[in-house]
């Protein structure tokens, strides 16, 4: 795909690194408060990533076949304002200076709807990679629903970005078991294995092989280096180009707040407890310790021209959107109808559709909503339904319509298992 871009700039990814790593040292120094371990020690990783490797564009920044990338550690938080005001978003170097403010759009843990680029709400851990369970659903979903043997208009990737909190909470577990079992080979979760957490090392309270329970669990996986940019993106396109219907771990090892070297490595380092070295921690990373939120021209230059690679992708897919609606109408309309559906949407039509029960009506309120939920998915064809196991209970299966699996992406039914926190957090993606 055009997106990809394997041909590394090494020069330029290792300066977006430092300029990256510069922004989040400032911005937390600033409001004195803040992580500093995630940005500083994945930046390498987001050089590549916002550099070659996702597809994004951010003058279109809804368009509806990018790449979703989401921030599963939301604490790291200045890690994405960072990288979306390098690549372009509209995420102003004020924004980053506003960083934590109240009424910013920068706030200390991702908000969806918020800030552009911010594909999820993230800060509690693990619920940022369930949550990316469901938008990868979503993504199968649109493929099976509008993607026709001549054109393909959805193809996007789910990425991740998770660390050991997000690995230790169970609804992780949850939500990384069904998408295995569902074969979700559009789901890329990159996980920074620091090991270190806010009170110690993280082998205080975990022991186990991560790797392999993610084997266990139905997934590809992967182990490199988080600062090798070269082996990350060689890793990357082997997970990204797999359709074998296999989720994708790759495991990254970096060290946590890399460049400050009093810190780095341990759980000091997690927080803003680097703060007091920062002036050093700029020198040593080759950046002006009396200058503050230096962007330079180089950078700058880096991003334009990834963004007019990004630029010629989008309008490479436009020219296939535009022949698939022509030859698609219907399928355009639903599709249309849905992008540009207004957030408080006149309901009128939607409830002539739908049985009104008198209020003296003697039926269990379980079998009004099944009666209601089957006259709402005629109505709307791109309403789906789900249980934890209970179907038989709540009634909420929808008739004819096919179970979402591995074989049948059309389906509208999810059987989540007995996964009740995953299963929420999927739904929310």
């Amino acid at each position: 795909m055009a997106h990809l871009d394997f041909n590394l700039d090494l020069d330029n990814l290792k300066h977006a690194a430092t300029i990256s790593r510069g922004l989040s040292l400032d911005a937390v120094a600033a409001c004195k408060s803040g992580h500093l371990g995630l940005p500083l020690g994945c930046a390498d990783i987001g050089s590549v990533l916002f550099g070659n490797l996702l597809s994004y564009e951010p003058e279109h920044d809804k368009w509806i076949n990018r790449d979703r990338f989401v921030l599963s550690a939301g604490h790291g938080s200045m890690f994405l304002y960072s990288w979306l005001h390098l690549a372009g978003y509209k995420v102003s170097l004020q924004d980053v200076k506003e960083f934590r403010k109240l009424g910013s759009i920068t706030p200390g843990h991702p908000e969806f709807n918020e800030t552009p680029g911010v594909e999820a709400t993230t800060g509690p851990l693990g619920t940022g990679i369930s949550s990316a369970v469901g938008i990868a659903c979503g993504q199968k979903l649109a493929e099976a629903k509008f993607n026709t043997s001549e054109h393909t208009i959805f193809n996007a990737k789910t990425v991740v970005l998770a660390g050991d909190g997000c690995m230790q909470e169970g609804v992780s577990h949850e939500s990384c078991s069904f998408a295995a079992h569902e074969g979700l080979d559009n789901l890329i979760v990159i996980y920074d294995a620091n090991e270190v957490t806010l009170d110690a090392l993280a082998s205080k309270t975990q022991s186990e092989d991560t790797a392999q329970r993610f084997r266990a669990y139905g997934w590809d996986v992967d182990t490199v280096n988080g600062h090798d940019v070269t082996a990350f993106a060689h890793a990357y396109g082997l997970a990204h180009d797999s359709n074998n219907k296999r989720p994708k771990l790759i495991i990254i090892k970096t060290i946590i707040g890399f460049g400050i070297k009093e810190v780095q490595g341990t759980s000091k380092a997690h927080g803003e407890g680097g703060i007091k070295f920062i002036a050093d921690a700029k020198t040593a990373l080759g950046l002006n310790p009396e200058e503050n939120f230096a962007v330079t021209e180089k950078v700058q230059q880096f991003f334009v021209q990834r963004r007019a690679k990004l630029g010629a992708a989008y309008n490479a897919w436009l020219v296939t959107y535009n022949a698939w609606k022509a030859a698609n109408p219907a399928l355009a309309a639903t599709l249309e109808a849905a992008i540009n559906k207004p957030k408080k949407a006149d309901v009128t039509a939607f409830l002539a559709a739908v049985p009104e029960f008198p209020a003296d009506t003697n039926i269990a309120t379980r079998k009004a909503s099944e009666t209601v939920l089957q006259a709402a998915a005629k109505y709307d064809e791109l309403i789906v339904s789900g249980s934890a196991d209970l179907h038989g209970s709540t009634l909420n299966y929808i008739k004819d319509a096919g179970d979402f699996s591995k074989e049948n992406r059309s389906g509208r039914n999810f059987y989540f298992g007995i996964r009740e926190f995953g299963m929420g957090c999927i739904v929310n993606g």
